[in-house]
């Protein structure tokens, strides 16, 4: 029995120091958990510096004070909704919150952050610093892995096939079925990347396939890879470049940005900590192209990246276009119609873009809201008849 009882302490003392060599994060993951919807969080973060001089948000004396339309005010409360804002040409038009949340509350972007990450890729080469989305991983980055044909393009689009983790599916905006930002298997490859970072596993990577298009499958990992092609063409930190390109310009006051740990690159794919009307202010300048007076991408650019030109019927299938996705508005009896863009992560967090209508919309919950019913009611709240 003492030889068994031996044998069994050598087993598991083996048995941990192989776990803790390969998953060296394990307290941390406790620690940390699943990240909040609601600042604060547990873990390292880089901050996002906001400009003060930047133009304040222009406020409707009713925006506190006008109710949301009794369809849109039950699916919020159904859906544990947090905040919900609408702005038209440049003026807050409407802020609700639940109880408990405030103008000064925090909260995580989930899969938003992509579409900003995807639109610094576009800034990337409106300023040369990329010559053409088609370049490849071999000629930006080391070409010591199995990734060296993957195209930006690729990546933006998550059809590079590359073998990462396949639990991971495309997220559904308007059923809300979206794949969590972190791996329930805490010894899969996206708890390795969220919690050790890029350089723990790029070595090991390949595309499965050498067709292009891949098949389309949402990958945090691709995100992460157009993070580091950024830091490396512009030689700085990615939330420096986020606070210079975008942040700032906005308008948007401080946020904070995750890390797996305090000297590394941020999670490009997850995680950024911001105010209600700080993503509303994002989103006036993403859909008004920054600002009359410093435009944020060259027109073409621009409309390409919001996918402004693709037509109905592809955006009626929920387009996924470069980190960001299309759909439209058609039903028949709702006074606002047409095409819109949005950005979208897990819980149903969402910025709509219309900028042929001067419309930003945010909403922020604990499970996703129906993607179109939303807009339509948000409109209907501020021009109720």
């Amino acid at each position: 029995m003492r030889k068994l009882l031996l044998g069994l302490l050598f087993l598991l003392v083996g048995a941990g120091t192989a776990t803790w060599a390969y998953a060296p994060y394990l307290p941390q993951l406790i620690a940390e958990g699943v990240p909040p919807l609601t600042w604060p969080a547990v873990g390292h973060f880089a901050p996002l510096a906001g400009d003060d001089k930047a133009p304040g948000l222009s406020l409707s004396p009713e925006a506190a004070t006008r109710p949301l339309v009794p369809e849109l005010g039950a699916a919020f409360a159904a859906t544990g909704g947090k905040a919900l804002l609408v702005a038209r040409d440049g003026r807050l038009e409407l802020e609700h919150y639940a109880p408990g949340i405030s103008d000064a509350t925090r909260f995580n972007s989930f899969s938003m952050a992509k579409t900003l990450v995807g639109a610094l890729v576009y800034k990337a080469l409106a300023e040369g610093r990329i010559s053409s989305l088609d370049q490849t991983l071999g000629e930006l980055l080391p070409a010591d892995r199995g990734l060296a044909g993957v195209t930006l393009r690729s990546l933006l689009e998550m059809r590079s096939g590359i073998a990462f983790d396949h639990g991971e599916a495309k997220a559904d905006a308007i059923s809300g079925d979206k794949t969590t930002d972190t791996s329930a298997n805490p010894f899969g490859p996206l708890a390795r990347l969220h919690f050790l970072g890029l350089g723990a596993i790029e070595n090991g990577l390949v595309a499965e396939v050498a067709t292009t298009p891949a098949e389309f499958s949402y990958q945090n990992i691709n995100t992460a890879l157009l993070g580091e092609v950024l830091e490396t063409v512009y030689g700085e930190p990615l939330a420096t470049l986020l606070t210079t390109r975008i942040w700032g310009p906005s308008g948007a006051g401080s946020a904070f940005w995750r890390q797996p740990a305090a000297d590394a690159s941020v999670s490009a794919y997850c995680c950024i900590y911001a105010t209600a009307r700080d993503w509303i202010r994002i989103g006036m300048f993403l859909a008004g192209n920054g600002r009359p007076e410093a435009p944020f991408l060259p027109d073409a650019l621009w409309r390409a990246f919001l996918g402004l030109d693709i037509g109905y019927a592809e955006r009626r299938d929920d387009n996924y276009g470069h980190h960001i996705r299309q759909n439209v508005l058609d039903r028949a009896g709702q006074p606002l119609q047409g095409p819109f863009s949005y950005l979208m992560g897990q819980g149903g967090q969402v910025l709509y873009l219309m900028p042929d209508k001067g419309l930003v919309v945010y909403r922020s919950g604990e499970q996703a809201q129906l993607l179109h019913s939303t807009l339509y009611r948000a409109w209907n709240s501020i021009y109720a008849p």
